[in-house]
C-alpha cells in the first residue's frame, strides 16, 4: 500500500490463518534435525516441528493417600547422546523416583522438578516412576526432554497427563474442570504497621499482593490484575461484591475499600484474569480464570484486612503468568490513548490470550476470524516464555495497528526464522520477533525449552554451511535479519518503537522493503545514508537508489545476499572482469551436461512502468550457428513461470550487452525473477549477469 492512508476492512479469511508467531527459527519453527521427518503439525501453528515425542501415562487416578505408577515413552527419529529428561509435577503430588535414574525433586515455585540424563536412540526408551497424591484438586504431570548439546528446539519434545485427585477412592478423574484455582498464599501476611491503616472510619479495605512464578521458580509481581472483594454482609445474605479494584501497574499489590458502618459476616478476594484491555480464556474462550483466596469472618468496620500476597496452584500458574507478560507490551505501546493504539480513546479492543493446561492447541495468532474475536492460541507451554507470548501478542498488536487488515499471506508452513520464506511473511514475523527482542532487551527469541537464538547476529551467511540460528540466510526475506533490523532501527535511530506503531497505524506495508523505503519517510523517520547502512549491516542492501522499487544487491558486491543460487554461480573472478565492481554472477561454463539458476523475489511497482535492466555477456566454446546452450529470464508469478527473454550460445559477443525486459504485466505483484542458464553434453558457454536493476517510469 506504500503512503496510501490505510482503510477500515474485514480481512478475508487466510487459508492459513496467518502463519503468526515465532518465531525465530520460527516462533517461526527451528531447523529439522537432519534424517528427521515431524509429522505434519496445524498449518496455523508456529511451534517448531521435532523430532522428538514424549507421552505420559498413568496405571490408575490416584485419590488422596494412594499412589500410581507414571510410565513417561519417549522415541526420537534421531540420535541424541546427551539428553536431559525433566518431570514436573505440583507439591499435592509426591514424586518416588525409585529405580527411574530421576534426581530428588527440588522445588521451583510451587512445583516440584527432578531430572536425568539419559541418551536416546531412533527408537523408543521408558522411564518408570512412583507418585502419591497427598491433596485434591486438579493436578498436571509434565515431562520434557532436550538435547543438551544443541540449541535447537527440534531436537526436544514434550508429554503431559491431567487429572482431578479426588479425596477419597474412586473420586479421581481423568481431565479438569474448572478455572478457579485456590489462592495460595505466598509468605504470610505483612502485619499493618502503625499508621499505615487505609481504612477510615465506616469503611473496610483488603490489602495485600498477587505473585506469579516463571519457569525458573523466580516470584514475580502479578500486575494490572481486577480484583473484586467479595462476601456477605450477614450469615442470611447472598454473595455480593463490595468493592473492585486493580494490582499496581508495579509491585502487584492492592488496597481496595468500600463503605461498611457495621461489621461483615465475610469477606474474601477474587482475582481474575480478564480486563478490559487484555484476558486469558480457555480455548473454547468461554472460561475465565479466577483465584479466590479464603474467607475472614466477622470484619469490623474501620479496619484493614490483610490477605498476604496470593499466587495461583501450580496448575494455572502459566496462565497467570502470560497475563502478567502483556504488561510488557502494554507499556511499550506507545499510544497516546488509554487503548492498545490511538486508534480508539474508549472502548477498547482486547487481546484475548488462549490457553489451558495441556493444550496442545497453539502457537499462533487466529486472524481468520472478524475484528473483535480474534486471539493468540497458546499451547500449555508456551508463557514459559515471555518472548514467545510477546510474539503471538505482536501478531495481535500489528492486527489493531492496521485495523484487521493483512497483507496476502506468503508463509510456508513450517517457516525459519532462519531461512528465507516471503516479502510478507518475513515483515510479520520480523515485527513480532522484534517487538519480543526489543521489549525483553536482549535482541533474542528463546522459546519455551530454555533453547535461544540471536537475532542481532550481524554475520553474513556462510553458504558453503547449512542455514541455522547461527548461520542465517541473508536478505530482507529472512525473518531474523528484519527483526534484528528494526531492533537496530529503534535502539539507535528511532529513540525506541513509538514512532514505528504511529507510522503503521496509518500506513500499510505488505513488506519490510515497502516499509522503510516507501512508508518511513511519511512519518518523518529516517531513511538516510547511514540508516540504510545500520540496515546494511543486517544484510539488508538498501544502500542505493530507491530500493522499494529496486533490485537487491543487483551488482553482486555483497556476494550472494539476497539471491538464491545453485552452484557457485556467484564471485570475484578473475577469469572475466565484471561489468561493474568486482563481483558477477557466472552461469554455465561447464562443457557438459548442467542447468543453474540464480532469483530473488521483488516487488513490482503498482503506479508506474516497471522494466529490469541488466548487463549480459555470452562467451562461447561453440563454433556452429546452432543453439546448444541457452540462458533465459523468467518471471515466476505464483505457479506460473513465463519465459520473457532467451538467449544463446548464437549470441556470443566481446563485452557486456545492456538488455532490459518489461514487466508491465506484473504492477503491484511480487514476484520471482529467476535466470535459468542450462547447457548440453560438450563445449562450453558463459554466460556473465551484472548490474541488475529495477526502472519505474
Amino acid at each position: 500500500m506504500s503512503s496510501t492512508t490505510l482503510r477500515r476492512a474485514a480481512v478475508t479469511a487466510l487459508a492459513a490463518a496467518l502463519c503468526a508467531t515465532l518465531g525465530p527459527l520460527s516462533p517461526a519453527a527451528a531447523e529439522t534435525p537432519g534424517g528427521c521427518a515431524p509429522a505434519a503439525a496445524d498449518a496455523r501453528s508456529e511451534a517448531p516441528p521435532s523430532c522428538v515425542s514424549v507421552d505420559v501415562t498413568l496405571d490408575r487416578l490416584p485419590a488422596v493417600g494412594e499412589s500410581a505408577t507414571v510410565q513417561v515413552r519417549l522415541r526420537s527419529q534421531v540420535a541424541i547422546d546427551r539428553a536431559t529428561l525433566s518431570v514436573q509435577l505440583p507439591a499435592t503430588l509426591r514424586l518416588t523416583p525409585a529405580r527411574s535414574g530421576l534426581s530428588t525433586p527440588r522445588a521451583v515455585g510451587l512445583s516440584q522438578v527432578a531430572e536425568r540424563a539419559l541418551a536416546l536412540t531412533t527408537g523408543a526408551r521408558t522411564v518408570t516412576f512412583g507418585v502419591t497424591a497427598l491433596a485434591a484438586g486438579p493436578a498436571q504431570i509434565e515431562a520434557d526432554v532436550v538435547d543438551a548439546a544443541s540449541n535447537v528446539p527440534g531436537r526436544s519434545g514434550r508429554g503431559v497427563v491431567l487429572l482431578t485427585v479426588g479425596d477419597r477412592p474412586g473420586g479421581s478423574f481423568s481431565g479438569i474442570a474448572t478455572h478457579d484455582s485456590p489462592a495460595v498464599t505466598h509468605g504470610s501476611p505483612a502485619p499493618v504497621a502503625p499508621g499505615a491503616v487505609a481504612a477510615a472510619p465506616g469503611q473496610i479495605c483488603a490489602k495485600g499482593g498477587f505473585t506469579v512464578a516463571d519457569k525458573t521458580g523466580a516470584w514475580l509481581p502479578g500486575r494490572n490484575i481486577p480484583v473484586a472483594v467479595l462476601g456477605k454482609a450477614t450469615s442470611t445474605s447472598a454473595t455480593q461484591t463490595f468493592a473492585t479494584g486493580m494490582t499496581t501497574a508495579t509491585d502487584g499489590t492492592y488496597t481496595v475499600c468500600f463503605a461498611a458502618t457495621t461489621t461483615v459476616y465475610q469477606l474474601w478476594v477474587q482475582f481474575t484474569a480478564t480486563s478490559s484491555l487484555w484476558r486469558v480464556t480457555n480455548n473454547a474462550g468461554t472460561g475465565t480464570y479466577t483465584v479466590t483466596t479464603a474467607a475472614k469472618s466477622t470484619v469490623p468496620s474501620g479496619t484493614d484486612q490483610a490477605f498476604g500476597t496470593t499466587s495461583p496452584t501450580a496448575t494455572y500458574m502459566r496462565g497467570w503468568h502470560a497475563f502478567d507478560t502483556l504488561n510488557l507490551l502494554w507499556f511499550a505501546r506507545a499510544s497516546s490513548t488509554n487503548c492498545w493504539t490511538a486508534r480508539e480513546s474508549a472502548n477498547c479492543t482486547r487481546i484475548t490470550l488462549h490457553w489451558q493446561p495441556g493444550s496442545t492447541d497453539g502457537t499462533y495468532f487466529d486472524n481468520s476470524r472478524p475484528v473483535g474475536q480474534r486471539y493468540v492460541a497458546l499451547a500449555d507451554a508456551d508463557p514459559d516464555s515471555e518472548h514467545l507470548v510477546l510474539h503471538e501478542s505482536g501478531h495481535a498488536f500489528m492486527d489493531l495497528l492496521y485495523a484487521g487488515w493483512w497483507p496476502a499471506s506468503d508463509c510456508p508452513s513450517p517457516h525459519y526464522l532462519h531461512k528465507r520464506s516471503g516479502t510478507m511473511c518475513a515483515w510479520t514475523e520480523g515485527f513480532a520477533n522484534a517487538i519480543a527482542g526489543y521489549i525483553k532487551g536482549d535482541g533474542r527469541f528463546y522459546w519455551p525449552t530454555g533453547q535461544w537464538v540471536d537475532m542481532m547476529n550481524t554475520a553474513w551467511f556462510d553458504s558453503s554451511q547449512p542455514a541455522s540460528g547461527t548461520n542465517p540466510e541473508n536478505g530482507d526475506q529472512v525473518e531474523l535479519r528484519v527483526a534484528g533490523a528494526m531492533i537496530d532501527l529503534w535502539r539507535t535511530v528511532d529513540g525506541g518503537p513509538g514512532g514505528t506503531f504511529d507510522n503503521m497505524r496509518q500506513y500499510a506495508s505488505s513488506g519490510f522493503n515497502e516499509w522503510f523505503t516507501a512508508d518511513r519517510p511519511q512519518s518523518g523517520l529516517s531513511t538516510s545514508a547511514s540508516t540504510r547502512d545500520l540496515v546494511y549491516t543486517h544484510t539488508i542492501d538498501y544502500r542505493t537508489g530507491n530500493p522499494g522499487t529496486g533490485i537487491a544487491n543487483g551488482g553482486f558486491e555483497s556476494g550472494t545476499a539476497n539471491w538464491t543460487i545453485t552452484g557457485g554461480v556467484v564471485g570475484n573472478w578473475t577469469s572475466y572482469p565484471a561489468q561493474a565492481g568486482s563481483w558477477y554472477a557466472w552461469m554455465g561454463g561447464n562443457g557438459v551436461a548442467n542447468t543453474d539458476t540464480l532469483s530473488q523475489q521483488v516487488a513490482v511497482p503498482s503506479g508506474a512502468s516497471a522494466t529490469l535492466n541488466y548487463y549480459l555477456r555470452i562467451a562461447t566454446a561453440e563454433t556452429e550457428n546452432v543453439v546448444y546452450d541457452t540462458f533465459k529470464v523468467q518471471v515466476v508469478d505464483g505457479g506460473t513461470t513465463t519465459t520473457l527473454a532467451t538467449y544463446s550460445n548464437v549470441n556470443a559477443g566481446t563485452g557486456y550487452v545492456a538488455r532490459s525486459v518489461n514487466l508491465d504485466n506484473y504492477r503491484g505483484r511480487t514476484v520471482t525473477l529467476k535466470f535459468v542458464s542450462v547447457e548440453d553434453a560438450s563445449l562450453q558457454t558463459d554466460f556473465l549477469l551484472d548490474s541488475l536493476t529495477l526502472a519505474t517510469t
